[in-house]
């Protein structure tokens, strides 16, 4: 290998920032990159196991495609030594690759506080730092000027493994996504706490279905999807008396509506309140995920379908889940009408202002 760049951190977990930021800089470089899973950070105090960062962070790699140029180093999983720090690492490789020139890839809040880094200036002697910018992150220029730091030009890295962690962000690669989810990770219990298991396993598989509607459909961010479904039910976990008092406290217009559908209000309400989420588009998809409404988003058409359509709802619905994938606005007619011979077979009242505005505008006769 002639250049290499290492890539360290936490990755607790690795997202979709992260494979990004080592693709463009392999390309950049002409490099191979290294991810450097830390067992222990120096700057953070971590409970997660390293094998299961390993394994999200081989899955990631798997699913970008890109296995010849992305591969993971275990030479600080492996230490004996209580803190790993980067200095030592880069010494490490120094004697793996005596004869590759070293680049060390960081982000832009590290470029900020890389002076108190241990050794930063063997460090900087050692190998080329190179930086992405952040958004919203100044630039501390005296420390790109000390240590000679070149900047990697790419689209605006705004991801975090925090909001990842909380459920609030879930760009992530969607194996990564199955991986938290199977091992119980992260967002997993807090969600579980709110839902129950029964509607917890519902939400996963609404979310699964609204992941695949998406995907079939070319849509981007679709990871999205797949955290506003795990979101929607959110509301039901709240008795119907408080569910009540609320919808006339905030949305009194709707006091009118059937009481089972007080719940994606509150639903939206917790999302944002306790879950931190702040994106419009997602707390819209789950404030109608159980009426629909007027001028839908892609997004609310699509949770709204899987919420009806999921698999284990009891009846074989794979005609209409087809019919989504193929074409999420004439299938999203499908379902509204399938979901009217339903209501009507079943004496189900449903005529609201809200149905009624969504059937009227996406039903296609």
């Amino acid at each position: 290998m002639k250049n290499i760049v290492l890539f360290g951190g936490a990755f607790d977990p690795i997202h979709n920032g992260h494979i990004n930021m080592a693709i463009k800089a392999s390309q950049e470089l002409e490099a191979d990159v290294f991810f450097i899973p830390a067992r222990v950070s120096v700057w953070k105090n971590e409970s997660l196991d390293i094998e299961h960062k390993i394994k999200m962070i081989e899955l990631a790699i798997k699913e970008s495609g890109r296995e010849d140029i992305l591969h993971i180093s275990r030479v600080e999983a492996d230490s004996k030594e209580e803190v790993n720090f980067s200095y030592l690492t880069v010494r490490k490789f120094i004697a793996l690759y005596p004869d590759s020139k070293l680049y060390l890839l960081i982000g832009t809040d590290q470029v900020n506080s890389f002076e108190q880094w241990r050794e930063a200036d063997e460090i900087a002697n050692n190998t080329q730092i190179v930086y992405f910018s952040r958004p919203r992150l100044k630039l501390n220029e005296d420390n790109i000027e000390r240590f000679k730091m070149v900047e990697i030009k790419g689209d605006p890295v705004d991801t975090s493994s925090t909001d990842i962690r909380n459920l609030k962000s879930l760009d992530i690669p969607y194996s990564v996504i199955r991986y938290i989810i199977d091992n119980n990770l992260y967002f997993v219990k807090r969600l579980k706490a709110y839902l129950g298991e029964e509607r917890y396993n519902h939400s996963v598989s609404v979310a699964e279905t609204a992941y695949d509607i998406a995907k079939s459909n070319n849509l981007p961010d679709l990871g999205k999807y797949y955290q506003t479904a795990l979101l929607h039910d959110l509301g039901k976990a709240v008795v119907i008396d408080q569910q009540e008092a609320f919808v006339q406290a905030l949305y009194p217009g709707y006091l009118n509506l059937p009481k089972p559908i007080y719940h994606q209000f509150v639903g939206a309400k917790i999302a944002k309140e306790e879950f931190g989420i702040e994106d419009e588009d997602i707390l819209e998809a789950i404030r109608f995920h159980t009426t629909g409404k007027a001028n839908m988003s892609p997004l609310a058409i699509i949770v709204y379908s899987a919420d009806k359509i999921e698999p284990t709802r009891g009846f074989d619905s794979s005609d209409l889940i087809q019919a989504m994938k193929v074409n999420y606005i004439t299938g999203f007619s499908i379902v509204l009408k399938d979901n009217r011979r339903y209501y009507e077979a079943n004496m189900v009242p449903y005529q609201n202002e809200l149905t009624n505005a969504c059937m009227k505008q996406y039903i296609l006769d």
